[in-house]
């Protein structure tokens, strides 16, 4: 069998202007969310389960991006794990922060993100 890339793909939205901290704790809560709905039985993204079993055995691979708030926002239209800020520290409630992608093959994310660069700093 091909070793395939999985990898799990997160992006930040970059107009907010969010501290580092404040990006890592958002990153966190949509690698948390994403994880809960990857394992629930209910999931949208059943078809992906048998990926995200791989993905967890192989290391957890992952990526984080940066994006313009509209590019969020059409992952978000497309069914994404979406992540909107409580507005407590930084920035205004509702805020679309980070949207995060099922783990999939580079690949086939790079249809779907390909356009986008790394998060540096």
């Amino acid at each position: 069998m091909n070793k395939r890339d999985l990898v799990q793909y997160f992006i930040v939205n970059k107009e907010l202007n969010m501290s580092k901290g404040k990006t890592a704790a958002q990153v966190a809560h949509a690698a948390t969310l994403s994880t809960l709905a990857m394992m629930s039985s209910d999931s949208p993204f059943q078809n992906r389960q048998a990926d995200f079993v791989e993905w967890v055995q192989t290391g957890m691979k992952k990526i984080v991006l940066k994006g313009k708030a509209g590019e969020l926002e059409k992952l978000e239209g497309d069914g994404y794990f979406s992540i909107h800020d409580s507005g407590l520290t930084e920035i205004k409630e509702g805020s679309l922060t980070v949207v995060a992608l099922p783990p999939m093959e580079k690949f086939e994310a790079k249809e779907i993100v390909g356009h986008l660069t790394l998060l540096k700093n």
